[in-house]
Order: C-alpha cells, then sequence, then structure tokens
C-alpha cells in the first residue's frame, strides 16, 4: 500500500485509511510500530505508546508533503485533523538519499555526495516502551504540533540510516556496538544475519550504503574517533573515483573493524578453554559448548585430536560405555567421525537414565517390602555397572 495522498488538512476532520502492511522503513517509524489484526481490521495499522498510552497514528502525504497525523476512532472508521499533525522526536522522516524526499540524492550521485547526505543519519536506534489501549477522542497536544515547519522540523529527527529504495528493512537489527571487544564477534554475526535476509535490498546490495549503515549501530566515546577516521577513508576513496558499489569497500572496513575491535589471540583462547572443558550436569550444554569452542579455535572436530579431546572432557564412565558398545570398532579403517561420537554418546546417556529410573523402582520396591536387594558388582551391556556411575547428579 503506497503512501495515502490527501489534498488538504483542515479543523474539519478527514477519515484516514490506514496501512494493511508494514511498509514504511525504519529511519521513516522510528519509535513506530506496526500491529496486524488481519487485513481489513480496524485496528490493524501503525501505533505510537505515549505517556497517555497506546496510541493509533499513520504516515500521509498531504499535496507535495509527508506527515505522521493522530488519529481518532469514528466506529470502524479513522479521522484525523490539522491539530492532528504530530512531529514529535519518536517519529521520523524521509532521508535525503529517498526519493520522496524534496532534496532526493539519485544513484547516480556521487560517493562524496552521498556520504555528505548521511553522516546526518548517524543517530541511536529506536526504542519504545509498552503500554495499552487505544483513544476514542481527538488528542490536541499543541505543544507536538508545529504545521509551518513539520518537514524541517523532522528532517533533524534522522534515525539509523537505511535505504529503502525498494522496501523496508526486514528482521532484527544489530544492537548497538560500543567498543566493546567481549561483544564484537556478535555485532558483526548479527548484522551479516541482517544483511543476509536483506540481501536483495538496495540498502544491503551497496557496499557503501552497508559501511555506513553499520557504523550507525556504532556509538559510544570509544567508537567515535574510529567512525570518524571511517568516514574519512570513504571521503578519500571517492576522491579516487572509486564507485560506490565496489566490495572492496565492505571488505576493507570488515578487515579495519576486526583489526581494531576483535580479540587477536581469540582462536588460542578458545583452544586452551577447550582443552580444560569438562563434562558437568547437561550433555547438551556440554556438546554445544565444545563445538562453539572448537569453531573459535579453528579446529576441525573430525580432526584426530579433536576426538582425543573429547574423550578426555567426557566423564570417564561415558567414554567407557561409548567404547565398550557394540557399535564401536577400534580396528575399523574408518574411524568414527564426531557426530557418531556425540550420536552415540546420547543414546548411553538415554540408556543410563533408563536404567536408573529402573534401579529406583526397584529398589522402592525392596524398602517397601524391608528385603535386601541382592548386590552385584557385574557390569551391565555398554559398560554400565552398579559402581560406574558417570553421570552426574541432575543430569
Amino acid at each position: 500500500m503506497a503512501t495515502q495522498t490527501y489534498t488538504t488538512l483542515t479543523r474539519d476532520p478527514t477519515q484516514i485509511f490506514r496501512r494493511q502492511q508494514d511498509n514504511l522503513p525504519a529511519h521513516v517509524t522510528k519509535d513506530v510500530y506496526f500491529e496486524d489484526q488481519g487485513p481489513g481490521h480496524p485496528d490493524t495499522g501503525y501505533f505510537l505508546d505515549t505517556a497517555h498510552g497506546k496510541r493509533p497514528i499513520e504516515f500521509i502525504q498531504v499535496n507535495d508533503s509527508y506527515h505522521w497525523v493522530r488519529l481518532c476512532r469514528n466506529q470502524d472508521t479513522w479521522e484525523t485533523n490539522l491539530s492532528g499533525i504530530y512531529n514529535g522526536p519518536e517519529v521520523g522522516w524521509w532521508l535525503i538519499i529517498d526519493p520522496q524526499h524534496p532534496n532526493y540524492i539519485g544513484q547516480g550521485a556521487s560517493i562524496s555526495h552521498t556520504i555528505a547526505a548521511v553522516t546526518t543519519a548517524l543517530q541511536q536506534l529506536p526504542t519504545r516502551p509498552n503500554t495499552p489501549d487505544h483513544p476514542t477522542i481527538m488528542e490536541g497536544q499543541q505543544e507536538d504540533i508545529n504545521v509551518a515547519t513539520g518537514q524541517a522540523q523532522v528532517e533533524v529527527q534522522r534515525i539509523n540510516i537505511i535505504t529503502p529504495s525498494n522496501g523496508a528493512l526486514k528482521g532484527n537489527p544489530p544492537f548497538i556496538f560500543t567498543g566493546d571487544r567481549n561483544t564484537s564477534r556478535k555485532f558483526i554475526n548479527n548484522f551479516d544475519l541482517w544483511r543476509l535476509l536483506n540481501q536483495h535490498n538496495d540498502t544491503m546490495k551497496k557496499p557503501l550504503s552497508r559501511v555506513v549503515t553499520l557504523l550507525s549501530y556504532m556509538d559510544s566515546d570509544k567508537v567515535d574517533a574510529w567512525k570518524e577516521e571511517q568516514m574519512h577513508i570513504l571521503e578519500k576513496a571517492a576522491n579516487d573515483r572509486i564507485q560506490e558499489t565496489d566490495e572492496d569497500l565492505w571488505k576493507d572496513f570488515i578487515e579495519r573493524f576486526r583489526n581494531t575491535f576483535t580479540n587477536q589471540n581469540q582462536k588460542e583462547e578458545s583452544y586452551q578453554k577447550l582443552c580444560k572443558l569438562k563434562q558437568e550436569d547437561s550433555l547438551d550444554d556440554f556438546f554445544a559448548k565444545f563445538k562453539q569452542l572448537a569453531f573459535e579455535a579453528g579446529v576441525p572436530l573430525d580432526d584426530k585430536g579433536t576426538i582425543e579431546t573429547l574423550k578426555h572432557a567426557m566423564n570417564k564412565g561415558l567414554t567407557s560405555a561409548i567404547i565398550n558398545s557394540p557399535n564401536f570398532d577400534p580396528t575399523a579403517d574408518v574411524p568414527w567421525t564426531f557426530k557418531q561420537w556425540e550420536e552415540q554418546a546420547r543414546q548411553s546417556h538415554l540408556k543410563w537414565k533408563a536404567a536408573a529410573k529402573f534401579t529406583q523402582r526397584r529398589q522402592g520396591l525392596f524398602q517397601a517390602f524391608k528385603l535386601a536387594p541382592r548386590q552385584t558388582n557385574n557390569p551391565g551391556r555398554g559398560g554400565f555397572g552398579r559402581n560406574n556411575n558417570w553421570r552426574n547428579r541432575n543430569d
């Protein structure tokens, strides 16, 4: 659904048709959010949380101007008037790289021109509280309204730089990176996931806008100087007539980010943690942690050394149970893969749980009839004996 166009707004009510899809870019919606109650439902549309509760709101075009307007419900329709125009800091507007902007910079613009336009957009991300209920009457909060300077006022309320020329970006954007090395890897992973989800959007297809978008999610005293340095590098690229579609802009930028904000000793530290890892209560948590550390250390899971590390990391009883299982052949020409070791470990784990449950029921019967259980030290199938408790408590 395109932006609805209206010829004029007066003090008389004007019926407003609400959007049925969340099709506005994030820098326009800012703290406004979309709720889908189903096609044609009067409560489907955009809302804004305020001190007075959840308020319906819509983004409309009046002649050549764009405005956010607060809505008043009239049975199953919605209305607004001139006093409904809302220019608060919680809402955004078009960027200069949007075709709807009166000073639109097209795709053929130079890198330097584009950089100059988008650097003003590097602001914090939107946050909104959760409050309930719809209004029943039009709110005339005149202190929020400036009809004469509406566009200029929202012009400076820019947010993260997102190019919506072929639709809003989908999914969850990354968190704000503050320069903490402990979170840099997660930050890049989150951004990469977001980028892949929006790989056909112009913002992510173009390396230059991709770089600037990532920079917009960095904010703190620790990163300000580095961000400024990156903008100078991009400006130099513009002077060297490098195209904004050149993938080296992105590759070089990511390399500089990792050299600055990631732990250069991470592989060695992860390998040391892997060697010291021991199975504790949860088998699921153990295998998840083992694979994570192996990945961070750059160690192949099927490597012989990795398998030996796994044997020593698991509880001794579990390792013995796997080796004594009928499926394991130590003389096989092709050694077991990590996946085979993990699958057998889980099977042995389930057998132990079943045996433990049976033993508990059996002991309960002996106690009920005041009988002494027969003692045996013979190991059970798969390496499980009465005194061979390889599993920790609460597992």
